[in-house]
């Protein structure tokens, strides 16, 4: 019995070791899991507050990126200038209206606006003047317009208008009167009063045009408004669809005529006046239709509407010329059109040209005319530097038919001056003509530059001007333009 007694207090001691033990071991344990759990939160708040920051970094990433957005998707729709609609927006606005129309049987209509008088603005003024007169004008148009209405800017100074849900012409003369009437009013800019109008061409839509003749037909009534004495509004016929197809029918041929080689290169010599010989000559295009010698009075505006074409066509005439050059030994001047001054397409050419061909690119003059350069200056400018860095020279056509000659004489790295024929028609009458002809030839030699004298058609003409290494003449007088066997034989 006193056994038993003693083993269960040696077992009661055991348990209470054993329980403090366990106690002590319990606690050490709570403490641990404490720990880990204290742990886990902070590392908790940490990854928290990583989560926020990084939410924070991407809200503030996906806030730039839809500014961003929003600015690219504005310079792809607007116009950077006058913050109206742009080509591209308008195209795709006119497409939606016209199939809307389609579907509900509405008209609508579309008005292409030029202004009349900008280019004289622009090149007496400058184009921060005219940056201003075309936001004005802008402004100008949307307040007058209904506010469903879209206003576009082409480009340059053209504007269009896309009147929606109308049908009566008494309507749309109303808003073209407004638009007309506005726009006339003075704008004042600093101290200048300044004055320009507007021509419009309209087209009311007939549920049978594509898209890109909606705008023909706008822009053909637009230059008969023109030609109807500007600052009118006049509606597209039947008349002017005619003369749309025959527009289109000619494109046509213009495009065969490339692929049949129909175009061919007359040469209109350019004398020394020192000698009276060839020196150069101007590379004139013309059109062997079959039979026929198109003139370029007919083809040439069309190519010029035609930016594909007026490339083609052009650098045709580049490389036939080049092919020539080795044959005679004088200098070949080439016209280059507005269009191809526009891009770097022009200098791309003649860089694979110089690759493909062996010549000297100093006997290669490429004129351009003073009104062909106001269309966009600054572009023009660049590509014309660039031009004569390749090492070609660069002659300026119809001196004295524009309005910033000078200004030009000091952009441009001009090496020849041509004088237009006007200032020539009159020198044997008008002491004043000649005394300015004069004047104007003076300049061109303290400039360095070569002269030529266009339209000479009798020989009092040249008799009245000293012979000079700066003064060459072209005209009648001397020869018609000729082809080149023609031109080998006369040069001989």
């Amino acid at each position: 019995m006193q056994a038993t007694k003693e083993m269960l207090k040696d077992e009661i001691k055991a348990l209470k070791k054993a329980s403090a033990l366990h106690a002590r071991y319990s606690v050490s344990q709570y403490k641990n899991v404490l720990k880990t759990l204290n742990e886990l939160e902070k590392e908790k708040e940490f990854l928290e507050e990583k989560v926020k920051q990084r939410t924070s970094h991407l809200e503030i990433e996906i806030e730039e990126k839809k500014e961003l957005t929003h600015k690219l998707e504005k310079v792809a729709k607007y116009d950077q200038l006058t913050g109206l609609a742009n080509r591209y927006l308008f195209l795709n606005e006119l497409q939606i209206i016209q199939e809307e129309s389609d579907l509900l049987n509405h008209q609508f209509a579309l008005l292409f606006i030029d202004l009349d008088g900008f280019k004289l603005v622009n090149d007496t003024y400058g184009h921060e003047v005219g940056d201003i007169l075309l936001q004005t004008v802008a402004n100008r148009i949307r307040s007058v317009v209904r506010k469903d209405d879209m206003v576009a800017r082409l480009g340059g100074d053209e504007f269009t208008v896309i009147l929606r849900d109308v049908n009566q012409k008494d309507q749309i003369e109303a808003i073209s009167f407004k638009i007309i009437g506005i726009i006339k009013k003075v704008i004042k800019i600093e101290s200048l009063n300044i004055y320009v109008g507007s021509s419009i061409g309209i087209y009311l839509y007939e549920f049978d045009a594509h898209h890109q003749d909606i705008i023909s037909k706008a822009d053909i009534a637009m230059y008969e408004a023109k030609k109807a004495g500007k600052g009118k509004h006049i509606f597209f016929d039947d008349y002017m669809q005619k003369q749309l197809q025959d527009i289109t029918l000619i494109k046509s041929k213009i495009k065969n005529a490339l692929k049949k080689n129909q175009f061919i290169n007359l040469y209109q010599p350019v004398i020394r006046s020192l000698d009276l010989k060839i020196k150069g000559v101007e590379v004139l295009m013309r059109w062997q239709d079959e039979d026929e010698l198109i003139s370029p009075v007919i083809f040439i505006p069309i190519l010029e509407e035609d930016i594909n074409l007026i490339k083609d066509v052009t650098f045709w005439q580049i490389e036939d010329t080049i092919k020539k050059m080795d044959k005679i030994d004088i200098t070949f001047a080439i016209n280059i059109s507005v269009k191809l001054l526009n891009d770097n397409d022009l200098i791309e050419k003649l860089k694979q040209l110089e690759q493909q061909y062996s010549y000297d690119k100093k006997r290669i003059f490429f004129e351009v005319t003073e009104t062909s350069l106001s269309n966009n200056f600054a572009v023009s400018s660049r590509i014309l530097k660039e031009i004569k860095n390749l090492g070609y020279n660069l002659s300026l056509d119809d001196f004295g038919t524009g309005y910033s000659s000078l200004a030009y004489l000091r952009e441009f790295p001009f090496d020849v001056m041509k004088i237009d024929k006007k200032f020539l028609d009159n020198i044997l009458k008008s002491p004043k003509d000649k005394k300015l002809l004069e004047a104007i030839i003076n300049m061109a030699q303290i400039l360095d530059m070569k002269i030529v004298l266009e339209g000479i058609e009798e020989k009092k003409q040249i008799d009245m001007f000293e012979k000079s290494e700066f003064i060459k003449y072209q005209g009648f007088y001397f020869s018609k333009p000729i082809e080149f066997d023609k031109l080998l034989f006369e040069y001989d």
